[in-house]
Formats: structure tokens, sequence, C-alpha cells
């Protein structure tokens, strides 16, 4: 018995005979897709197909499904079903070699100098294991390698070997003539985020918004001229009585309009795009959600800090600068879907500039948006503690020294916060008034002028139960 090594171009079919009794629907018979996309990485997906059965037949391959479906959500209308299995082993080199282990191949040789077959041989494929192991008709072993000489011939596809992520149904009775179905069902692998641009005026106190839909697909199939709706806000797919809220869905459409429309569903809101959209494999595409002009903005520098009660040593800190926009008519309210601003300046040349990104949560009408740019590069803060008495087992007195300086040529009004080791506390003496912010948090503002330092000193009573 002899091993010798053949080198090996690739693995093309001769032949695929499709099975006669199975009636296979492709994506060409679509008639409607439509898609309901969450926030989660998941999506609600309506196929709607026609089916034309010349001959009677039981077991039908709905083919081109997401790769990512979940099969067990798979609901169909139109098609009294027995059994349905989802189809994902796909094919491929490495796959037709594993389904044809133990089987006749045919292998030919090709020229080197013109490319042409010179020679065929067959043989039995014994093994894939770092390698494809062949029986060769005299009774030798031959090893293909992965170069430029041979190819292998397959005769037909194997039965249970796909080209396109298949649904296979068996059907309580032979079905005949015309027919529409519906295919619902979720898959992963599709999701949307809210991006949005927030352009600052000269001044920094007005700005414009506008926002983007960033759609993924990554769910291995492409859904040509789809219907699109979106649904924001935290999904508890897992409940039955939220699947069937999730198909319902899927009926209701909009009015077309400019832009996309909104509507409130159960708690939630849904946005449907007024136009039917083509979303490829592994494409990333945007839409135009809104703009809004003359949004009031409120800047602000705040510093947090825990109250460490045995730092004699000057902390030093660098405050937050923060954006705030109130979520309010005239100049917005509308509910803002969770994603990104990325907020934008003019410098003195009229050039625009990044200066900072943020991420926002689902913002309700009325609710406040902030927005955290970065670190001020002009204005620090230092804090210690100058002294610390422990009255008793239960209580403490601290008392603190902050210093906020103002490197900027502008006043800066910097919100200061001191978060408390106790839940039980009180300010007892202070240089400046401060706020409470829930349980141990107090808050000071200290208007800074230009160019100069300003210092705060207070004493806090601890108690701990």
């Amino acid at each position: 018995m002899k091993i010798t090594t053949l080198p090996l171009l690739m693995l093309i079919l001769l032949s695929a005979a499709a099975s006669a009794s199975e009636l296979r629907i492709s994506a060409e018979n679509q008639s409607a897709i439509s898609l309901t996309i969450y926030n989660a990485g998941r999506a609600l997906i309506r196929d709607q197909r026609q089916i034309r059965a010349t001959e009677a037949s039981r077991r039908i391959a709905l083919m081109d499904v997401a790769e990512k479906i979940m099969p067990q959500t798979v609901s169909i209308d139109g098609l009294a079903v027995l059994e349905q299995n989802y189809d994902y082993d796909l094919l491929s080199p490495q796959a037709l070699v594993e389904k044809n282990i133990g089987k006749r191949v045919r292998i030919a040789r090709r020229s080197t100098e013109t490319g042409e077959t010179i020679e065929w041989s067959n043989a039995r494929i014994l093994s894939n294991n770092g390698g494809i192991v062949l029986a060769m008709e005299d009774g030798s072993l031959e090893f293909l390698a992965e170069q430029h000489f041979y190819h292998l011939v397959f005769d037909e596809i194997p039965d249970n070997l796909r080209t396109t992520p298949t649904l296979t149904l068996l059907l309580r009775e032979p079905l005949q003539g015309d027919r529409q179905v519906d295919i619902t069902y979720l898959s992963e692998g599709l999701s949307w985020s809210s991006d949005y641009i927030l352009q600052l005026d000269e001044q920094g106190k007005q700005a414009s918004l506008d926002s983007w839909i960033t759609l993924d697909n990554q769910s291995g199939i492409e859904y040509r001229d789809a219907h699109l709706q979106l649904l924001a806000g935290e999904v508890n797919i897992e409940r039955p009585q939220m699947r069937r809220m999730l198909e319902r869905t899927m009926a209701m459409q909009a009015s077309v309009q400019a832009d996309v429309s909104e509507q409130a569903l159960h708690g939630y809101h849904l946005y449907t795009v007024p136009f039917k959209t083509t979303l490829l494999n592994r494409q990333s595409k945007q839409i135009k959600l809104f703009r809004r002009d003359g949004i009031a903005i409120h800047k602000s520098l705040l510093d947090s800090a825990y109250v460490d009660l045995h730092a004699n040593q000057p902390q030093k800190s660098s405050p937050q600068m923060k954006l705030r926009i109130e979520n309010s008519e005239p100049s917005l309210g509308l509910p803002l879907p969770q994603g990104t601003v990325r907020v934008y300046a003019r410098d003195e040349s009229g050039n625009n500039q990044f200066i900072g990104e943020d991420g926002i949560g689902h913002t309700a009408v009325n609710d406040e948006v902030e927005i955290t740019l970065g670190k001020s590069f002009d204005v620090s803060v230092e804090r210690k503690t100058t002294h610390f008495i422990q009255r008793s087992q239960k209580q403490q007195l601290v008392t603190r020294e902050i210093v906020v300086n103002n490197g900027s040529k502008q006043a800066q009004l910097v919100q200061v916060s001191e978060i408390m080791p106790s839940r039980d506390w009180s300010i007892r003496s202070s240089s400046l008034a401060h706020e409470q912010v829930g349980p141990t948090e107090a808050r000071f503002a200290m208007q800074v002028p230009a160019l100069q330092k300003l210092t705060l000193t207070y004493e806090a009573l601890l108690t701990y139960p």
C-alpha cells in the first residue's frame, strides 16, 4: 500500500439533483417582507410568499430564511404543518467532503500549462481529519494537499446539505395549486441604535440636533424592499404575551410622511420608516429620524468625590464638562431612543470641531438629557481633610477644605459634590450653602471668577447605626 501527496485546487459539483418530491420556495417567491427590529439585537420578520405547486407535495422547503433564525419562534399561516425543521448545514467545500465520507468521488488532474483536465481517477473518501484521504481503485491511499493541480468532482448535493438556510415543512395533506403563506419568526443578528449630532452655536447656548437611525444586519441574509419598523424600549421577549404583541406590531402601518413616524405602543415607542428599504447582509445603514433647531443648552462643570476621612494630603481632580437639555416643547419634546450623542462646536475660524460624545438611555418627553463631554482643562479641584475627630463609636466629626482653581479667562460655575460615607449626616458649618442630592451627596455651587481660586470649608457630623 502506498501513500502519496496530491495537490488540491478546489471542490466542485458535476450535477445537483433536487429531490422531485420536495417543493422548493426561494426568496424569488416573496411578495412582501417586513421587519420590526429591537434594540437588543433581535428582529421580528414577517415573510410573505406565493407558492405555486404544479404537482402535489407534502414536503415544502422554504429557502432563504435568516441564518440566525430562532426556530422555536416560527409561526406559519396558510399551511397545515405536521413537522418543521430548520436546516442550517450549508454547502461549503468542507461540508461537502464531510457529507461524502465513505462515498465515491472522482479526481480530475489538470495540466499545469493549459489548465485542462488530462486525467480522471475514481476513489472513495476515507477521512477529512487534517486533510482529505482517499482509497483509490488499486487499493492505495492518496492524500490531497491544498495546492493547484487536482480537484474533486461530486455527482450531487447530499440531501441533508443546503445552499441557503432552509425551513423544511412536512404537511398534513399534499399541497397543489396556488397558495399565499405568511412566515413569522424572530431572528438574532439584526439591531438598531440612534446616533445624534448636536451642533452648538457660537455662544454655546443653543444647538441643533440631528437624529439618525443606524441599522446593522448580521443575520446571514439580505432583505430587499422591506417594510421597516423599529421598537424602542427594553423588551422581555421570553414572555408568551410579549411574543403575541410583537407579531401584532407587524400589522400596524403608519401614514407615509417626510420623517420617520412615531407612535406609543404598550409602554414602548414604535418608529415606522415611510418607505421600503433594502438591507444587505453584513451592512450598516443610516436613516434620518428627525432634525430640531433652537434647542436650549445648559452648560455646567461637575466634580464629585467620595469623602476620605484620612486624606490630609490634597487630592486633585478635574471637573466633568456637562451639557443639559430639557426634552420638552417647543424646541424638542420627542421620545428619544437610546444612542450616542456626538457634539460639535465651531472654532474662531469657523471650522467645526468634535468636542466629545456620550451615550444616552431611552428618554421620555419632559425628561432631561445630560451629556458628559470630558474633563475641563482650565479648572481643577483640590480636596483634603483638615480635621478628624472620632467623637464616639457611632459618631465622627470631619472638616474638609476644597480649593477650586479657574485658569480660564471667563468666570466658571462649578458644582462640587461630596459623597458622605454615612447615610446619616449633617453639615454643621460651611462657608457656602449646600444642597442635599440623594441620601449621601452634598453639593456646593461655587462661582469662581476668571483666573482666580475659591476655597470652600465645611464641617460634617457623621452618624453610623
